[in-house]
């Protein structure tokens, strides 16, 4: 029984460990547009894991209205779960190793990164530091 908690305790913690987690349900389904990049070959990737707490914050916070914004206007925002065979084919500077974590592609390097939640405000400022000046 103790194993079986520290295991959930693991995927469901704070939502830290990109983990598979049997014992969770599955990260939400995608609702981006069309998951491509933008003509720029520029994208957002939004890393999920089942269990993660802060996840779903994050989209309610912040995926509404992310297209309406300069960074949304430049980068589409793209969900996926780290547990999911394309996170392997990304060219990631590093393993996300915090859910949820942003990861701002070009041509499908990673440019920069924004690991965990961060809040809305803070999220779209760090951004904006990303993004290549106007």
């Amino acid at each position: 029984m103790n194993s079986f908690i520290s295991r959930m305790a693991k995927c469901l913690g704070l939502g830290f460990f990109g983990v598979y987690c049997p014992y969770a349900a599955a990260a939400p389904a995608q609702n981006d547009a069309a998951g491509q990049p933008a003509p720029t070959g520029a994208e957002l990737i939004a890393f999920e894991a089942p269990g993660c707490n802060y996840c779903p914050v994050f989209r309610r916070d912040v995926a509404p209205t992310y297209a309406t914004t300069r960074a949304g206007k430049i980068a589409p925002l793209r969900f996926l779960d780290v547990n999911d065979r394309a996170a392997d084919t990304l060219e990631l500077a590093r393993p996300i190793t915090m859910v949820p974590t942003v990861v701002l592609m070009q041509d499908g390097v990673e440019i920069g990164r924004i690991d965990g939640y961060v809040g809305r405000e803070n999220m779209h400022r760090i951004l904006n530091t990303l993004l290549p000046p106007d």
